[in-house]
C-alpha cells in the first residue's frame, strides 16, 4: 500500500515537471493566443510597416507584394482587397477604386509620435490650401523639419502622415504631378 502511494506521488511530480516544462518552452501561449476576445497576432514578415510602404509600389501584382512583404495576403470574400497583417497595430491594404489600386498602411500611432512635431491649427491648414496649397517639402519645413511617415499610395498620389505629442495625427496627400497637397485632415 505504501509503495503504491510512493508511486502514484512519483508520476504526479514527474506529470507536474512534464506539464511545467510545456508550459515554458511555449512561454504559456496558445497557437492562437487572445487578449480580451481579439486575436493576437505576433509581428510577421520581412519587414516592418513603415519599411513595407518604401519597398512596395502600386504597380506591383499581389504575388510580388506577397513576395515583398513576406508571407501571402487574406483576401477579402466580398472584394479585390488584400490585406496583410503584421501584427495587432500595423497592417497594409491592397483594393481597387475601378481598376486604380490603392495602397493603405495602418500605422500603430504610439511607435510614430514626434515630441518635436508641432502640427498647424485646422484654420491654418485650410487657408493654406485655399491659398494655392503646399509641397511636401514645405509642410516639413512647417513642422519643424519632421518628415511624414508614408501610410498611403495611389498611382497618382501619396500619403503621408505625422502624430504629435498629444497623439493628434495629420494625414496629407500629395498629387504626384504637381507636388502640391490635395487633402489634409487631423484625426
Amino acid at each position: 500500500m505504501k509503495s503504491k502511494k510512493i508511486m502514484n506521488g512519483i508520476v504526479s511530480v514527474i506529470a507536474i515537471i512534464i506539464l511545467g516544462i510545456v508550459f515554458f518552452q511555449t512561454n504559456g501561449k496558445n497557437e492562437e493566443e487572445t487578449v480580451n476576445n481579439v486575436e493576437v497576432v505576433e509581428a510577421r514578415g520581412n519587414y516592418t510597416v513603415i519599411e513595407c510602404m518604401n519597398h512596395i509600389e502600386t504597380s506591383n501584382t499581389v504575388e510580388e507584394l506577397n513576395n515583398i512583404i513576406g508571407f501571402e495576403a487574406e483576401k477579402s470574400e466580398y472584394s479585390e482587397e488584400y490585406t496583410w497583417k503584421l501584427d495587432d497595430k500595423n497592417s497594409i491594404v491592397l483594393k481597387y477604386a475601378g481598376d486604380s489600386p490603392i495602397l493603405q498602411a495602418t500605422i500603430d500611432k504610439e511607435k510614430i509620435i514626434s515630441e518635436e512635431v508641432k502640427l498647424p491649427s485646422a484654420s491654418e491648414l485650410k487657408q493654406l490650401l485655399n491659398e494655392g496649397s503646399f509641397t511636401y517639402e514645405e509642410l516639413v519645413l512647417k513642422l519643424n523639419g519632421i518628415q511624414g511617415v508614408l501610410a498611403g499610395k495611389t498611382n497618382g498620389s501619396k500619403s503621408y502622415m505625422w502624430v504629435d505629442k498629444y497623439k493628434q495625427v495629420l494625414y496629407a496627400t500629395f498629387n504626384n504631378e504637381t507636388g502640391k497637397c490635395t487633402i489634409a485632415s487631423f484625426r
